[in-house]
């Protein structure tokens, strides 16, 4: 990346404290799921959500030992989990999908109870099943559940987010298998050796698109949700893109708001959903 394109970054500083407040946001986002649904799809939106926002936190903890290359990893965790999202979304096929996952980590844990090499080393009691995961095994195995997962590519391209495919997504991908000079940027900093620094980008990409994602995956579980959002909470996801923008800092604005509702603030309200595009 050119030097003069690196203004439009934040400082560290400024992304650890957007990432405390959407913690802090997203954390409210999640009671709110507990309290008023308790359908598969809410259920899976919700921990999908959760997922996110905690790969978000372990991307600022790597990039404090500067291992950017497995920040870019969790970047491309945090996106598949977009395009899942929007794919189950689109095909409504959230129940298919719960089943389809249960059915293949049963499998995976009878694989290993099987095992003559692993069965007697294995923890009793993490692979134990209860009887009513045996039943629903069973029930599920003579449905046989056919759920594919989609194919990255191909969302970006219906979301209009090949950019976020070709340099996050695809770009990650050649960072999760060992490649030719896989940890050289490691080896410079583990021994100290002159490196020149505009041999490298800069990493702080990294940071900034990976709280775009996280904030278009609340924003999609919300629109896709079952529960009606009150407006601030759009307000406020709709100010922290501009931050990553263009750097405002309405979001403080919007989530103060929320605050001082109260401890006990319901996002969720009885009318209709609010359906916001987010802007990139």
């Amino acid at each position: 990346m050119k030097t003069s394109d690196r203004n439009q970054y934040l400082s560290i500083e400024s992304y650890k404290e957007a990432i405390d407040i959407l913690d802090k946001f997203t954390t409210l986002i999640l009671f709110s799921f507990v309290k008023h649904s308790a359908n598969m799809k809410d259920f899976i939106i919700r921990n999908f959500i959760a997922r996110t926002i905690v790969s978000l936190k372990g991307i600022i903890k790597l990039w404090e030992i500067n291992d950017y290359q497995d920040c870019w990893v969790l970047h491309r965790c945090i996106l598949d989990r977009l395009f899942h999202l929007r794919a189950l979304t689109k095909d409504n096929t959230f129940e298919l999908f719960e089943k389809w996952s249960f059915k293949q980590q049963y499998d995976f844990k009878n694989k290993i109870r099987s095992d003559p090499d692993f069965k007697e080393k294995i923890n009793p009691f993490f692979f134990k099943d209860i009887d009513e995961q045996k039943e629903r095994y069973g029930a599920i195995t003579k449905e046989q559940p056919r759920w594919e997962r989609p194919k990255a590519e191909t969302v970006a391209k219906e979301m209009d987010l090949m950019v976020l495919y070709k340099y996050g997504y695809d770009y990650a991908s050649t960072l999760v298998h060992p490649m030719a000079n896989d940890g050289q940027e490691d080896f410079f900093r583990q021994t100290k050796c002159s490196l020149v620094e505009e041999l490298f980008f800069d990493q702080r990409v990294v940071i900034r698109n990976s709280c775009l994602v996280v904030v278009l995956v609340i924003q999609e579980g919300l629109n896709t949700s079952n529960l009606a959002w009150r407006r601030l909470i759009y307000d406020f996801l709709d100010n922290f893109l501009n931050l990553l923008k263009n750097g405002s800092m309405d979001y403080l604005l919007s989530f103060s708001k929320i605050c001082k509702l109260g401890p006990d603030v319901d996002l969720c309200k009885n009318k209709d959903k609010i359906n916001l595009k987010a802007k990139i």
